[in-house]
């Protein structure tokens, strides 16, 4: 028989760097999907600056995740062994793909000996040479399109789990008060 239990809300912290880095990579995903189709010049090359910078946020906020997890766990969620490890795997693919398409764009970028240059006017050169050429751009591309599908992934199985299934799993990472969920 299953028990009512109150699954308990990500703290702060958590909450933000999800969001905020939600925000970045669909910011980094419209600047890079439209860059192209501003004429070449001043815009555009403010445009891929800007592109660039995103990525460059979205590595640091991957990080910040990965360092704030080492020392804060998430709070377990009443769920069927089977649902966690689900949602463990679609975190740590989302995870992957936070540092994946960002560096492979930067591959990218330094294997046809382009420049990279940030926030304004930061250059990143690239750390050694980078055999690939525009291999590593067709990779960002495939990457971000991957990404894209597990974000969608993401936020059907967040919907299903607020208004199918009524468990609070949405509302943890709104900071909502949860309503009581079932347990497995």
């Amino acid at each position: 028989m299953a028990t009512a239990v109150a699954a308990q809300p990500f703290g702060m912290a958590t909450r933000v760097i999800h969001w905020a880095t939600a925000l970045v990579v669909l910011s980094a995903w419209v600047v890079g999907s439209t860059m192209e189709e501003v004429p070449r010049g001043a815009s555009r090359d403010l445009a891929m600056q800007l592109h660039y910078s995103l990525g460059v946020l979205v590595l640091g906020l991957a990080a910040l995740r990965v360092a704030w997890r080492l020392i804060s766990a998430p709070p377990i969620a009443p769920a069927a062994a089977w649902a966690r490890f689900a949602a463990t795997a679609m975190h740590l693919t989302l995870l992957g793909l936070t540092v994946a398409v960002p560096l492979s764009g930067l591959l990218d970028r330094w294997a046809r000996g382009r420049s990279v240059t940030v926030f304004g006017g930061l250059p990143l050169p690239a750390p050694m040479p980078i055999p690939g050429g525009r291999l590593w751009g067709e990779a960002h591309e495939m990457l971000a399109n991957l990404m894209l599908a597990a974000i969608a992934a993401h936020v059907l199985a967040a919907l299903w789990h607020q208004l199918v299934l009524r468990d609070g799993a949405l509302s943890r990472m709104l900071g909502w008060p949860s309503p009581t969920a079932r347990s497995p």
